[in-house]
Order: structure tokens, then sequence, then C-alpha cells
């Protein structure tokens, strides 16, 4: 039985691994790293239920994220590893798991995974054109990768619950527009009162700094330019399947592990174009290239 994901973005990224691993053929062993893993909770829900779904593949998981982030609490990938021995006590943790600097080339050699994933964590990238770099060496050849992040153009920024604050930069102007939005209600800021006590001056201007300093938001056009640099393949497919499995969620309904193939080309792209003013979009990466002069 398929274990209940904590999101409807794990339960997304793990049907997408699903569909795409027909595309990874005679391979026993995937090799798959959560770039951005966090607390850990996805790649245990990837190890469970990858288990249920694709018995005939072994999959050997790893994920890692950045020390010097800044938005992680102290001691997370202690937590992350304590998650993950819950679930699969066999595997070595403290090897499968490691802190890299902003700066610094991922933990890996060439060519040692067949998928990278990460789970609203682009957003939050300050080198988009390292990380680019960095998917391309560190991806096998036919590998993919499946990234969950919203673009720059979605209206409503999930983080504070407000319209509009990740497009203002005047860090003045920023601090003084959240601070309006939230004497109306809206927002997280009266949530946040509540639970740590702060004024609404601390609140705004901590937030107005957490925008600029720790959110990264970036164009279609500019996602496509570094995939074709660094000899990726991209394209958006599978993004209206997230906003499905949504709507599935709201009424109930039995998630759907498996998605199309064949694909719609031209549904793919307006669903781009419409839902990436909602919220998040789904890049597929593939190191992978046909022709080539002999």
């Amino acid at each position: 039985m398929i274990p209940r994901a904590a999101s409807i973005t794990h339960q997304h990224i793990l049907s997408v691994i699903n569909t795409e691993c027909q595309r990874l053929a005679n391979r026993d062993v995937i090799r798959l790293l959560d770039a951005g893993c966090g607390d850990g909770v996805l790649l245990a829900y990837l190890h469970q239920a990858l288990r249920q779904l694709r018995p005939e593949y072994v999959f050997d998981l790893y994920g890692f994220d950045v020390s010097d982030g800044g938005i992680q609490r102290q001691g997370f990938l202690d937590s992350a590893r304590d998650t993950l021995s819950s679930v699969a006590p066999q595997e070595d943790w403290n090897r499968k798991l490691s802190l890299v600097a902003t700066n610094e080339c991922w933990s890996c050699e060439d060519g040692y995974y067949d998928i990278i994933v990460s789970n609203q964590v682009l957003e939050h990238v300050k080198n988009l054109d390292r990380f680019f770099k960095e998917t391309n060496r560190s991806l096998r050849e036919q590998g993919i990768g499946i990234h969950l992040f919203p673009l720059k153009n979605y209206l409503y920024e999930s983080h504070l619950n407000l319209p509009f604050v990740h497009k203002i930069h005047s860090h003045d102007c920023l601090k003084s527009y959240i601070k309006l939005l939230s004497r109306m209600g809206l927002g997280k800021y009266l949530s946040h009162r509540r639970a740590h006590g702060v004024d609404l001056d601390v609140y705004a201007e901590r937030h107005a700094d957490y925008l600029h300093y720790y959110t990264n938001y970036v164009s279609y056009k500019q996602v496509m330019g570094w995939a074709k640099k660094h000899l990726l393949r991209a394209s958006f497919r599978y993004t209206r399947e997230f906003y499905g499995s949504k709507l599935r969620s709201m009424f109930r309904l039995t998630p759907r592990y498996r998605y199309r193939v064949d694909r719609y080309v031209i549904l793919d792209l307006l669903a781009v174009i419409v839902l990436k003013y909602i919220s998040s979009v789904t890049l597929v990466l593939e190191k992978r290239e046909t022709y080539r002069t002999r």
C-alpha cells in the first residue's frame, strides 16, 4: 500500500518519478538525489513509496542541503538523519546526507545520479547558473531532473501569503507594503504574532529581509537559457498534472501515481502559460542528446 504523502508536492514528485522511470532502461539500481533535502521527509516518503510502486528497481537515495543558506534551523540535518533512520535503519544516512557551502560543488563524482529532484528549492538558490552546471555534471547520460518551484510570474507569494511582495525591490517600499497588508489581516502576521509575540515593525522588516536575501524568483526564459547553456533538455511537462493532483485531493479522489507519457504538447504549453501565475511549475531536465556529428 502506498503511504500517504505529507503534501501534494511530495505526491506529485513521486508520480513524476514513477512515470519517468521507464525512460531509465536497463538500470537495476537507480541513484536519486534530493537537492535541498531539508528535514528529510520527502526522501523518507520516496523510500517507502517507490519500493511499492517500482519493486523491480533498487532505489539508492541521497540528499544534501547548504550549510550557509541562512533559513534552515540549526541541527536540521541531524533531524533528517533521525527521520530517515526511522524508516530505513539499514542505510548509512551519515554518508548519504551531506552539507555543502553555496559555492561548493556537490559532494559526488561526475555522472553519479540517475534522478535529481527538488521541492520548492529553486526559488531559494542564489546561483542557478551553478545549480544547472552541477546538475549536468552530477547526472548520468539520459538522467533526469525533476524540480517543483514557482517562477517569478506567480502573483501570490506563498512564503508570506501576500500578493506581489516578491516583485518589490525597494526595501523601504517592501517593508511598508508588508505592514499595510498585514494591518488589513492578510498574510501570516497574526498567526506569527500569536506564536512568537513579535510586533508588526519587527515582522515586516525581518520578512522584507527574507524576501530580499533568501529568495530568487526567475523567469521561464532564464530557466530555458541556463538549461541550454549547460546542455540539458528542458520542459515543463507535468505542470498541469500538479494542479490536477490538487483538485483530486480537494475532492478526496484516489491519487494518480502515473501520468501520461504521450503528451498533448499544446495543452502542456498552455498550462505553463496560465498556471505560472498561480503557483508552482514542474521543470523536467534531461541529460540526453541524439544529434551529434560522428
